[in-house]
C-alpha cells in the first residue's frame, strides 16, 4: 500500500459533515469517518477549544488524519 500526502482545506473536511449521533460523525463528502459511532464525543473545555481555533486562524496545520 503506498501512502501519499495530500493537502485540504477545512471547508473540503467540512463538506458533506454530518452528525448522527448515535451513528457517528463523517466528512469530507462521506469518505472521513471523524467519529465512529462506537467511540465518544470530543470534548474541548474552552481553552482548548480557543486554541485550535486560533491554530487555524494562524494558518498552522492540524493534526495528521
Amino acid at each position: 500500500m503506498k501512502i501519499q500526502a495530500k493537502q485540504i482545506t477545512v471547508r473540503q473536511i467540512f463538506d458533506g459533515f454530518k452528525d448522527s449521533q448515535d451513528e457517528g460523525v463523517v466528512g469530507f463528502g462521506g469518505k472521513l469517518n471523524i467519529r465512529p459511532a462506537y467511540q465518544r464525543e470530543f470534548v474541548y473545555k474552552p481553552a482548548q477549544r480557543d486554541k485550535v481555533i486560533d491554530t487555524v486562524r494562524k494558518g498552522y496545520p492540524l493534526n495528521v488524519m
